[in-house]
């Protein structure tokens, strides 16, 4: 079980993960396991993380770093993950033909398992950091000034609509968050999955940047020490709705109309 969350930002990208893993057998989970960074950094400017199947991701992430460091995504960034596309299903695709076969023998479900693969990717393309997600077939998306925000894993169905309610209230009305409230976003709807969710999506959080500080673009995770900051933030902003409500419901009641004569 995972949810990765990715945010276009006005100066970079956030990119955000859980830190549970589940161990499964022929469909079956068996144990789960946390502790587990699901975001890579490569080349020290490119953040990867990636939802289903572990082997298949890992396998993806690595086309996605030699591709990358070999000036394979080249050009505007819609021809470039174009090529990504065409790389990753080089991997993805015999997985499916795979299941296409096996699945006489054990089924569907079970067979697709191993084919299954979600990725999000941060990177530089053309000069402008963009955030790029890849679905179970490797088809390619882009992260929008109008649609900045992206979700992946099990625990998307909960981080979705929570993501959208923090955009609606604390971001501008249009465009992008900064970086830092891109990270606060990550931050509270991760805790908020974590808290909400009933099993599979787990502490610790991992949080990483793609900036540009100076001339060249630079991904880095955060240390305990600045999450620990934004979960201070956090707290902070529940406790203000907690506050508001006592000082909205402590009001008096407004007495009813006068009831019309007879």
């Amino acid at each position: 079980m995972t949810l990765i969350i990715g945010i276009r930002c006005t100066n970079g990208i956030v990119m955000a993960a859980d830190g549970a893993a589940t161990l499964g057998s022929f469909g079956t989970p068996t144990a789960q396991q946390k502790t587990v960074k699901k975001l890579r950094i490569l080349q020290s400017k490119i953040i990867v993380g990636s939802s289903g199947h572990v082997g298949l991701g890992q396998r993806l992430e690595a086309l996605i770093d030699d591709g990358y460091r070999e000036n394979k995504f080249g050009g505007r960034a819609e021809k470039a993950i174009g090529a990504m596309r065409e790389l990753l299903w080089t991997v993805a695709g015999p997985e499916w033909d795979a299941a296409a076969s096996t699945s006489r023998v054990v089924g569907q479900q079970v067979a697709s398992m191993s084919a299954i693969a979600t990725l999000m990717v941060a990177l530089p393309l053309n000069k402008r950091a963009e955030l790029v997600q890849f679905d179970q077939q490797c088809a390619p998306e882009l992260a929008s000034d109008s649609l900045p925000f992206v979700a992946l894993g099990s625990g998307q169905m909960i981080a979705d609509p929570y993501l959208a309610f923090v955009r609606r209230v604390l971001w501008p009305a249009t465009g992008c968050p900064t970086i830092q409230d891109g990270i606060f976003t990550a931050v509270w709807t991760l805790v908020h999955a974590v808290e909400t969710n009933t099993g599979g999506v787990a502490e610790p959080i991992q949080v990483a940047t793609l900036e540009q500080p100076a001339k060249d673009w630079v991904a880095r995770e955060l240390t305990d020490d600045e999450l620990q900051e934004h979960r201070s933030a956090v707290k902070d902003a529940e406790r203000a709705v907690k506050e508001w409500r006592s000082t909205f419901t402590s009001k008096p009641a407004t007495p009813p109309p006068p009831a019309p004569p007879a």
